[in-house]
């Protein structure tokens, strides 16, 4: 046994090979404790998390009204997942949810991951349509089940478990003109696009994108679905991204025929994901006591699960979370660009709200004969992740799909102390590994002799 038995149980029932990951990208941590922005290790060092769970912890980690929500709950002994029932807590954030996006969108299908929703929305507009094919977008991240996957934009996910042919195609993200053809060439079922593209690199779209995806979808009778479940809830400074300010009037048109939800809802604690969509959509795919039933699940919509996504959407509410994410936003990116006109390393800076995105420069062309492609794009980003845990006591990560981007993703609760502590930092590291190939130095000296904790 090590220190961390954790690691251990990891290594002989769960998946080595993640611990052995973790361990060559120096994330040699045992995190004990977590409350709001704050990580602690079993040996009492603290943290700070920029990461919030790939999205999760909008609310920072252990928020006390939750808990304290939870365990009225609890407490109260009451009934969760009869399925035989209609459960007060799952029609009011149904209504809370409707009254976050549209009124148009007044129904919810509640599920237990942000994949099942998209799952959800994949099965809703065959339904509804009668069509099979759905557009997605290159470098598009929607999950990872089998029908998520086929929306993915990334091949290596892919190829293992789909065949070569599948229901769907991809084409370029923000460009209004591919979807207009391809929408004239098929007809699809539905076109599926997240306001921002997060894991593929944080992308930003054009201010008109959505409106136009929209209306291009209705002239061809296919569904809208965005894909909502890592830009919802406040991330981009707005409660939901592709909601303007004052769109959720009945008088104007619903930013999509289904809107999805997750990560966040769950408040980081219980589970939860939402299909928001309208009552035509439902109707069409779902309606009758024949069909009513085609979009259940045993767990989904649980008592503990609903009373999270309530407390949490109370707490992003009260907390003007969203405001504040737009301001402590504005605050980042004026560091961000201040850092960036220093190192020349950094070739971009996309992103809204707290959703920022640190594009770095490629490797030098001689990288490609001596370095594995994989290793070559995602070695920068892992080497300056490793840098600040282990020096700075700062969690990070670069973007699943575009590893030369690094994210920079804290809670919403994030203060400007945090966050001029999270610049310096980022600072100091890329002063001291301004290059790829001082990041694959570092990594050689790391695999090779190893390095402290």
């Amino acid at each position: 046994m090590t220190r961390d038995p954790a690691r251990d149980l990891w290594r002989k029932f769960v998946n080595p090979d993640f611990v052995g990951l973790l361990e060559s990208l120096h994330f040699r941590r045992r995190f004990v404790r977590a409350e709001g922005t704050k990580l602690y290790d079993d040996t009492g060092r603290e943290y700070t998390d920029f990461l919030s769970g790939f999205g999760v912890h909008n609310i920072g980690h252990n928020h006390p009204r939750l808990i304290a929500a939870l365990r009225g709950a609890l407490d109260s002994n009451g009934p969760s997942m009869l399925n035989m029932d209609t459960p007060f807590e799952a029609g009011l954030l149904a209504e809370r949810l409707s009254a976050l996006t549209h009124p148009a969108l007044c129904r919810t299908v509640f599920a237990n991951s942000g994949a099942e929703a998209v799952e959800i929305a994949i099965k809703t507009a065959r339904a509804a349509t009668g069509r099979k094919p759905i557009v997605a977008c290159s470098n598009a991240y929607h999950g990872l089940t089998t029908g998520a996957l086929e929306l993915l934009g990334c091949e290596k996910y892919r190829r293992p478990f789909l065949a070569e042919s599948d229901d769907s195609l991809r084409i370029p993200f923000g460009n209004a003109a591919e979807l207009d053809a391809v929408c004239t060439r098929l007809p699809p079922a539905a076109f599926i696009v997240e306001p921002i593209q997060a894991e593929g690199g944080i992308h930003v779209p054009a201010a008109d994108y959505l409106p136009e995806a929209a209306r291009i979808c209705r002239s061809h009778g296919c569904l809208l679905v965005i894909d909502e479940i890592q830009t919802g809830l406040g991330r981009t400074g707005r409660v939901f991204a592709s909601v303007a300010e004052g769109a959720t009037e009945s008088s104007m048109e619903p930013p999509g025929d289904i809107v999805l939800a997750a990560k966040a809802l769950s408040g980081g604690i219980v589970p939860v994901a939402a299909a928001i969509m309208t009552a035509d959509v439902w109707k069409r795919a779902f309606g009758g006591a024949e069909r009513c039933v085609l979009a259940s699940s045993t767990f989904a919509g649980g008592r503990l699960a609903m009373i999270a996504g309530l407390e949490t959407l109370a707490i992003l509410q009260e907390g003007k979370l969203a405001a504040r994410a737009r301001q402590t936003g504005d605050f980042l990116f004026e560091r961000l660009r201040d850092l960036a006109r220093r190192h020349e390393v950094v070739k971009n800076l996309r992103g809204e709200g707290l959703l920022a995105g640190v594009e770095l420069a490629p490797p030098p062309s001689l990288f490609s004969v001596a370095v594995p492609k994989w290793a070559r794009e995602a070695i920068y980003g892992q080497v300056i992740s490793a840098i600040l845990l282990r020096d700075h006591a700062i969690l990070t990560q670069p973007c699943s799909l575009a590893p030369r981007v690094f994210r920079v993703e804290p809670p919403l609760t994030v203060s400007r102390e945090e966050i001029e502590r999270f610049v310096q930092a980022l600072d100091q590291t890329l002063s001291a590994c301004p290059s790829q190939g001082a990041a694959l130095l570092a990594g050689l000296r790391e695999r090779l002799f190893g390095g402290k904790d």
